[in-house]
């Protein structure tokens, strides 16, 4: 059966592969969910000594202003003879960030850094999708959806106080005050009700949005939730909106965190391939596998 193809069609561009001067460490940079592929292969290039040695990598991720910390599922990852891979979908949007991977050998010790930088696409001004929410354990729910309302921030005071002897002063003992808490308001389109539903019930998420909104990136977990409320009149074709409560907890534990890919898992590979060779038939590697070709 003959190809039929457009001339007229947009060709397809391949993601940029960002690679560290050494070529061990590489980063694409996925748009779709605002995330990040790394992949190491200490085979490439010169390569590291003993690089067949090596058994986990550990990667960590610089932000700006920022100390470094650990990408969730390279806290370590498995890179078996030197060639492992990792997902991030927690960098800041719209700044450059900096990758940066250690190998570690099967006796434990480490071997010398590579590093890169890349930047995440933040949404553009002017466009409506403006907000991701993105699930910390189920990232093929994480959605980019239009704010309708963001309350200020506010931010309750730890303090006590006592009052003192023949003194007109009260005594403060204070501590850090807490993360500033937001209310929030999106709106979605009517079929991703059910979607948007489940996101809001599936535990942490990480809130972002574009470095002009002055918004902290912010892990919670969904508090008030409300929705969702049509816009218009029922059975209409408007959009639904929810709201919820922001209130900022600490950076979930990335430690010994497994691989996690917006879209592609187990179920995902059962789902499209019948049998284990036409699965081997299809990627080149365990690296391209594991990223449903990426890497």
């Amino acid at each position: 059966m003959p190809m039929i193809v457009d001339p007229a069609a947009p060709h397809v561009t391949p993601p940029d592969r960002i690679t560290s001067p050494d070529g061990w460490l590489a980063a694409v940079v996925d748009e779709l969910w605002a995330g990040v592929v790394l992949s190491v292969d200490y085979s490439a290039g010169t390569a590291l000594p003993a690089a067949a040695t090596v058994m986990q990598v550990r990667i960590t991720r610089t932000d700006p202003g920022a100390a470094p910390v650990p990408v969730r599922s390279a806290d370590p990852a498995w890179a078996v003879e030197g060639v492992g891979t990792a997902y991030d979908s927690e960098a800041p949007l719209g700044v450059a960030v900096v990758y940066t991977a250690v190998p570690v050998y099967a006796d434990g010790t480490s071997g010398p850094a590579s590093s890169l930088a890349v930047t995440v696409p933040a949404p553009e001004p002017g466009e409506d999708r403006d907000l991701w929410l993105k699930s910390v354990d189920e990232p093929g729910l994480s959605m980019r959806v239009m704010v309708v309302d963001w309350s200020g921030g506010s931010s309750t005071a730890r303090q006590d106080t006592a009052e003192i002897a023949g003194s007109p002063y009260i005594a403060v003992a204070y501590d850090t005050a807490s993360a500033e808490a937001y209310q929030v308001t999106v709106d979605v389109p009517p079929e991703e009700v059910d979607r948007m539903r489940e996101l809001l019930r599936s535990g942490v998420l990480l809130a972002q949005a574009r470095p002009g909104y002055l918004f902290p990136d912010a892990f919670h977990v969904p508090g008030d939730v409300t929705g969702p409320t049509p816009t218009g009149r029922l059975g209409s074709s408007g959009g639904y909106r929810f709201g919820w409560t922001i209130t900022p907890t600490g950076r979930p534990d990335t430690a010994e965190q497994p691989l996690r890919l917006p879209a592609w898992s187990w179920d995902t590979l059962a789902e499209q391939f019948g049998t284990w060779d036409a699965v081997a038939a299809s990627y080149s590697s365990w690296a391209a596998l594991s990223t449903n070709g990426v890497t």
